[in-house]
């Protein structure tokens, strides 16, 4: 019984400190576009922000990358263990991580194209970066939303194979408001080398995020055991990490985005529906009159 209760207690710690991430993510994402609109309303507003305009940016931006790092660690970490959390932490980062590495410093190519998201490099506004290239704070976001997206696939899918393909996907549609929010708007985080078809995009980016998700999600599935159970809270967290940069677009008027990226940010719910409408409802059998 104490050890029962001593696990209980320290769930429930799991839990506070991870409703005190979220809202700290929330509140950073809502601290950000409000700051965007209020200068978009009142330009002369430049004049009390403009000298402290990088803290401004760089202060929510990291608070709230640290804690879309952390929040799927306190997430999933009870669950699947400590040392099955190690795993899925450090493959996501070593994958993610050595991708984005490959691809800004041009190490691989094919046919003049940089592997495997197309030639690209990172502004300033992520802080220090491993190698002079990449930020620290991006291999951590390829674990996080990976575990999310593969989360949200677990729900709809048996096969494992099936999970793998699905989680893939929803990692890209994520993408499809991102990249345009983090190139084309007032504060760029990151830049193409060459001018895509989609707001900058080559087709090598969506091919790229294709192949290194799936690798990411398949070492989750296959070398790390897969998730045993689905939280509760990926549903809101994969929202919140959407409407970011859906907000960002719909303020830097970048119209199409928006109405492309809420289309694809609606995939993976619209499905999670449609799979509950198709399940079987049981018939409860009722007590026969004497």
């Amino acid at each position: 019984m104490p050890t029962d209760t001593a696990s209980q207690g320290f769930r429930d710690s799991i839990d506070q400190l991870f409703r005190f991430g979220f809202w700290l993510l929330v509140g950073s994402v809502v601290f950000s576009l409000l700051g965007m609109l209020l200068l978009k309303l009142f330009p002369s507003a430049w004049g009390v922000f403009g000298p402290i305009y990088d803290k401004l940016v760089k202060t929510p931006t990291w608070t709230y990358m640290a804690m879309l790092a952390i929040l799927p660690v306190l997430m999933y970490g009870p669950s699947l263990g400590w040392k099955r959390m190690t795993f899925f932490i450090a493959w996501g980062c070593l994958i993610g991580g050595s991708s984005e590495l490959i691809g800004t410093t041009g190490f691989a190519t094919w046919n003049d194209i940089a592997l495997p998201f197309g030639g690209y490099e990172y502004t300033q506004w992520l802080g220090a970066k491993m190698f002079d290239h990449v930020p620290y704070f991006i291999p951590p976001s390829w674990f996080a939303m990976a575990v999310v997206s593969f989360d949200l696939a677990r729900r709809v899918v048996s096969s494992r194979w099936a999970g793998v393909l699905v989680g893939t996907v929803y990692m890209v549609l994520w993408d499809v408001s991102l990249d345009p929010a983090m190139t084309q708007g007032q504060v760029p985080f990151w830049s193409y080398a060459v001018d895509g078809f989609y707001y900058g995009m080559p087709l090598s980016n969506w091919i790229g995020w294709f192949v290194v998700s799936l690798v990411i999600i398949f070492g989750y599935e296959y070398i790390g055991g897969g998730l045993k159970e689905t939280n509760e809270w990926a549903p809101w967290l994969y929202i919140v990490n959407c409407a970011f940069p859906l907000g960002i677009c719909l303020l830097e008027g970048l119209y199409l985005a928006v109405l492309v990226g809420t289309l694809a940010t609606a995939v993976p719910f619209i499905v999670l529906y449609l799979h509950g409408k198709r399940r079987p409802t049981i018939q409860t059998p009722q007590p026969q009159q004497a």
